[in-house]
């Protein structure tokens, strides 16, 4: 299911070692805004962390990615979230199964087209700024 599920929505799955975080870049990443979100609330005696996971990663994935463009919650859900207190009116009604499926898989494809543009015009801007600071290596053979 899982594999099917990857071939779907593109996803191509990579294996990586376990002590080798280099080639995790982005989850890497993740965990360490997730850190810095927690460092701001957990008590001195860092008794309490645990209690704040859900805060913190609510507020991860509500929040804009420069590289992307989007929330990862817009990119899962394709809408962006809503708190209960923000609610106005009676909820919409829900689409059938097959309306909602192909709709679904339309706005993914939207969403996730837009979000590749803006990941590639990231790594782009990246790279430009790596070669602005990278200095040539010359290598001599034998020598």
């Amino acid at each position: 299911m899982f594999k099917n599920t990857c071939r779907f929505l593109g996803i191509k799955k990579i294996h990586s070692t376990a002590f080798h975080p280099e080639s995790q870049g982005s989850i890497e990443r993740s965990h360490r805004v997730l850190a810095e979100y927690l460092r701001h609330y957990v008590k001195e005696d860092e008794t309490n962390w645990d209690q704040w996971i859900p805060f913190a990663t609510y507020v991860h994935n509500t929040t804009e990615h420069s590289a992307t463009g989007y929330t990862p919650h817009e990119l899962l859900f394709r809408r962006p979230s809503v708190l209960p207190t923000t609610l106005k009116g009676t909820p919409e009604p829900q689409d059938n199964y097959d309306d909602y499926v192909s709709e679904l898989r339309s706005r993914l494809q939207t969403s996730f087209q837009q979000a590749h543009k803006n990941l590639l015009k990231s790594k782009s801007k990246s790279k430009e700024h790596y070669n602005e600071t990278a200095r040539t290596l010359e290598i001599h053979v034998g020598g």
